[in-house]
């Protein structure tokens, strides 16, 4: 019987490709049982280790308030683009920023005066979040 040349590079393909299986998973069985052996040394269950940590991954989003402000005389307004509502008014922006994380307990948020847009972050203005550290 004659092998043609795709018939010996087919079966040679297929054995590289079923070693490439059995090493990851030979290697994910060494890893696993690496963890449950460091779990049991530590005095910890790994099961429940497992479940709290692999199976309950899921992503978190955070929704950053979107805020925007209006001027009144020497007062600068600041209102939330979502709802409406009034959030404070301060003479300057890094007054309205110490305000709403003072008084309003907003830590991060975006605010829109006019075309510019910038930062509030932790009672700080920032124009650039490459600032923040």
């Amino acid at each position: 019987m004659d092998m043609s040349a795709i018939d010996i590079f087919l079966t040679i393909g297929t054995a590289f490709f079923l070693g490439y299986i059995v090493g990851q998973t030979a290697m994910a069985l060494k890893v696993r049982n690496t963890l449950k052996q460091l779990a049991e040394d530590n005095g910890i269950n790994y099961e429940e280790m497992e479940e709290r940590f692999l199976k309950d991954n899921k992503p978190v989003t955070i929704k950053v308030p979107t805020l925007f402000t209006e001027s009144n005389k020497n007062s600068i307004l600041l209102y939330s683009k979502d709802t409406g509502k009034f959030i404070s008014q301060a003479e300057t922006f890094d007054e309205l920023a110490s305000n709403v994380y003072t008084f309003n307990n907003i830590n991060f948020a975006m605010v829109k005066h006019g075309e510019e847009l910038f930062w509030f972050v932790e009672g700080k203005v920032k124009h650039d979040l490459n600032d923040l550290e």
